[in-house]
This record gives structure tokens, C-alpha cells and sequence, in this order.
């Protein structure tokens, strides 16, 4: 292990010094041994152009749910809102149902037969049901949550979020059903023994009404295994994104214990449990990844973008069975699709560069936020996502010491933007509540990194 980090930090240098790379890590091979299953052949994909009509993105059949799913699954919490961006942003933000509809047509015509959303997610569920409930129930498979998250909810209060799911997804049952957003077994008895509504869930699995049973993992190595084992679960869907594969960054003040993709993905695929995996691309932030960052990814990879370079690492993983994003606009869909129609992934050697990539991206000072807003609504106003996005866009010339002319003009965009926003939005309307703190599954510090954006504002 000391000579694998070794040579990972002298990869890590000769990036920032703009050298070119060469070396075979044993990544795969690793992961391939873990899962029991064949090699991946080596292949980079080629440019990105619109799938044909008729073309189908390519699919993982899973013996132990019997399914055969589409690689790509489109994920419901950002969809477009009649404003013209992402729901992300905004829970409460009216969603676009037209936009919607087009998307998941286009989807389904394309093979895409996995569909992600939660009542966490404001309008999602009822947008989504319209859009799907105008195809044949056979051709896609929806995923829901039960979003209990607030305070100690009782079997009625769960009873009637599952009841409200199927009739704003108007189906009659659900395909995968997760417990959302579990961090530890102290949660699990919490929200799901202790009010017996976990039983109350196998009741509707025995029924038919709920076909697989799995849950959205938001804890550290050391909390997966109890959960683990409380049940033979169907699947687990975890976040896995290049960035996060070697460790999860908590930012300031997060929770004790390491969380890495990598030991996440292997402990369950060495249980024999097919994994679901979220934010490929890390809410966007992989998508807008810094200048520095973009270019060593160009360079090796020309014809994808740095967007198509996240979602190739996580697809050519063989224990995964769908990559979910989160797509704002058509444009993203028919990327998306186009990779993942006979998809090339990644070899041995192209896995281990994207991890020297991430470290070269977490050495621009990024905010791990993944734009869930799961923080929001602020009691205060405060955009929380808003202003982090606005920090990563520049983060590495904010943090530098350097004046040279380029820097100096990555600040004055950064103050420009961040004065954009009405003054209730800015980090300097932070008071510092921490009303935010236990809402977020990324456990980030956010007071602290509002009063940080409010010092360089106010610097520059």
C-alpha cells in the first residue's frame, strides 16, 4: 500500500506540471477478483453524437432480482422546472412537465427502463408518474424512497408517504423501494424497527406491492456492515463517483469515520448485492470540474467530456448494475444515452488515470457538495448550493496566493457572481444556526464554509 500511494503522489506531481502519464494500477483487476466476475474488455469510448432511433443503451441482466436493466438510469431530482434549470436547486421550484415528458419518452425509446425519484423531492414523484403513465407499465421500472427523515416518525406517517408514492407515480406497485438516506443502525431502529414500519414494508413486499427491497447507504465504512446484515436485501445504492473512490471528503467538521467508495462497492459486491450508484458525477460538480483539471482529461481523452470521463469510471465496474444521473435538459439525456449505446469501457489503465485526476481536483480546494439541497429551504434565505457552486467554479484561484493577472480576473467573476444573487442568497446572510448541519448527507460544515465565501468576498 505505501508503494501504491507512492507512486499515486508522484502521478499526482507530474500533472501539476502538465507531464503525461503512464502506468497501469491494479484497480480493476481488483475489483474484478471481488466480484467474481470476467475481465472488462479495454476501450475508450469514441465521440459523442445522438443515438440513432431505434438504438438501445446497453443493459446488465441480475440473476438474484431476475431483472434485466438498462446501464443508465435516469434520475428524477433534478429535472427541468418551467424557470429553464434543474429541480436541484430547488425543491419547491415548479417543474417543467412537458420538458419531463419529452425526456422520459426519449429515455424509454432509447432503452432507458430505470426510473429514480422520492417524495423528497418536491414535485418529482407526481411530474414523473404523468410522464410515465403515458407508456406501458412492462417498459420501465420506478424507484422511490420512503423519505422519513424528520424527527421520530411513527407507521401511520410512513404508511402514508408509501400509499401517497403510488398514487402520485399512479402505479400499483413499486419495482425497487429504498429506505432513504441510511447512515448508521441507530437510524435504521429510529425511523424503521422501533415504529415497526420496516415489517409493515416486507408485509407489502409479501403482497406484491413492493418487488425489490434495498436502501440509499449515506454512512462511513464502518456503519454498512450491521446494515448489511439486518436483512437479505435486494440491492444497495450507494454514491461511487472517481472523486470519491479512494475517500469521501466530509469538509469541516464532518462525521467521524472514512467513507471510500471503493471499500462501499467491494464489501457488497463481495456479499453477492447488485449496487445502485448516485451522483456518478457528484451533483454536476465532475461535470465543471476546474480548467486545470479539464484539460488533463482532454488531453487523454479528446472526445469525452469530462461529464462522459465520470460515467465511464463508474459503468465499467462490473458489480454495478445501473449508473443513476440526475439530468436537467435533453441535451444531458442524449450525451448520456449515446455512451452507454454500445458502451466501451474503461481498461485497467484509463481506471487508475481517473484516479490520479482525482487527485489532482481535490487539490483545488472543491466544496464536496452535490447540489442535493437536501439542506434547503435555509430559514434565513441563504442559496447553500448556490453559493458552493459559486466558490468551486474558481475555488483554486480563490485559495491561491498568487496575483498574477489570470487569478486576479477568476476573482473579480467569482465577487461578480456572488453579488448576482439577492443579498437574502449570500453566504453573509449565514447566522450560523446550524439548522442545515443534520440535514446534510455529505456531512459538510456548512456554517463553516459560509463564513469562509463571506471573508473572500469581502477580501476581494
Amino acid at each position: 500500500m505505501d508503494d501504491k500511494m507512492t507512486r499515486r503522489e508522484a502521478l499526482r506531481g507530474m500533472f501539476l506540471a502538465g507531464m503525461g502519464l503512464a502506468f497501469c494500477g491494479p484497480l480493476l483487476s481488483d475489483t474484478l477478483r471481488a466480484a467474481n466476475m470476467p475481465g472488462t474488455p479495454a476501450g475508450r469510448p469514441g465521440p459523442w453524437k445522438e443515438a440513432p432511433d431505434g438504438t438501445k443503451i446497453d443493459t446488465r441482466t441480475w440473476s438474484k432480482m431476475g431483472e434485466t436493466l438498462g446501464m443508465l438510469g435516469l434520475g428524477c431530482m433534478r429535472l427541468p422546472t418551467l424557470s429553464g434549470g434543474g429541480g436541484g436547486f430547488g425543491r419547491n421550484a415548479p417543474l417543467d412537465q412537458d420538458a419531463v415528458n419529452a425526456m422520459i419518452d426519449y429515455a424509454i425509446a432509447h432503452g432507458v427502463n430505470y426510473f429514480d425519484t422520492a417524495p423528497a423531492y418536491g414535485q418529482s414523484e407526481v411530474v414523473t408518474g404523468k410522464a410515465l403513465s403515458r407508456h406501458p407499465r412492462a417498459s420501465f421500472k420506478i424507484a422511490t424512497k420512503m423519505s422519513n427523515m424528520n424527527g421520530r416518525p411513527t407507521l401511520e406517517a410512513g404508511k402514508n408517504m408509501f400509499e401517497t408514492s403510488l398514487k402520485n407515480l399512479q402505479v400499483d406497485y413499486i419495482d425497487f423501494m429504498l429506505l432513504h438516506n441510511l447512515q448508521n443502525l441507530a437510524g435504521f431502529n429510529t425511523r424503521f424497527r422501533d415504529n415497526g414500519l420496516f415489517d409493515w414494508l416486507l408485509e407489502q413486499k409479501a403482497k406484491g406491492r413492493i418487488r425489490h427491497l434495498g436502501f440509499s447507504f449515506h454512512g462511513t465504512n464502518d456503519d454498512l456492515p450491521a446494515l448489511v446484515d439486518l436483512y437479505d436485501w435486494d440491492f444497495v445504492q450507494i454514491q461511487l463517483n472517481y472523486a470519491d473512490w479512494k475517500e469521501m471528503s466530509r469538509g469541516w467538521g464532518g462525521s467521524s469515520g472514512t467513507t471510500s467508495a471503493e471499500y462501499l462497492y467491494n464489501y457488497l459486491v463481495g456479499k453477492g448485492i447488485p449496487v445502485l450508484v448516485m451522483e456518478p458525477v457528484k451533483g454536476g460538480q465532475l461535470a465543471n470540474v476546474n480548467e486545470s483539471v479539464a484539460a488533463v482529461m482532454k488531453e487523454r481523452h479528446p472526445d469525452l467530456t469530462p461529464a462522459a470521463n465520470a460515467l465511464t469510471f463508474v459503468g465499467s465496474l462490473p458489480g454495478v448494475m445501473v449508473t443513476l444521473s440526475g439530468m436537467s435538459n435533453m441535451e444531458q439525456l442524449k450525451e448520456n444515452v449515446s455512451l452507454f449505446t454500445g458502451f466501451k469501457p474503461f481498461d485497467q489503465k484509463e481506471m487508475d488515470f481517473m484516479l490520479t485526476v482525482a487527485d489532482l481536483h481535490k487539490s483545488k480546494g472543491q466544496i464536496p457538495c452535490t447540489a442535493c439541497a437536501y439542506c434547503m429551504p435555509c430559514p434565513f434565505g441563504v442559496d447553500i448550493p448556490g453559493n458552493f457552486k459559486i466558490f468551486n467554479a474558481q475555488s483554486d484561484a480563490l485559495l491561491s496566493t498568487g496575483t498574477a493577472k489570470a487569478l486576479v480576473d477568476r476573482r473579480k467573476d467569482f465577487l461578480s457572481e456572488y453579488k448576482a444573487q439577492p443579498e437574502a442568497a449570500r453566504a453573509d446572510a449565514c447566522v450560523g444556526c446550524k439548522a442545515c448541519l443534520r440535514k446534510c448527507p455529505q456531512h459538510i460544515s456548512i456554517p463553516q464554509h459560509m463564513e469562509r465565501i463571506r471573508d473572500l468576498a469581502a477580501k476581494i
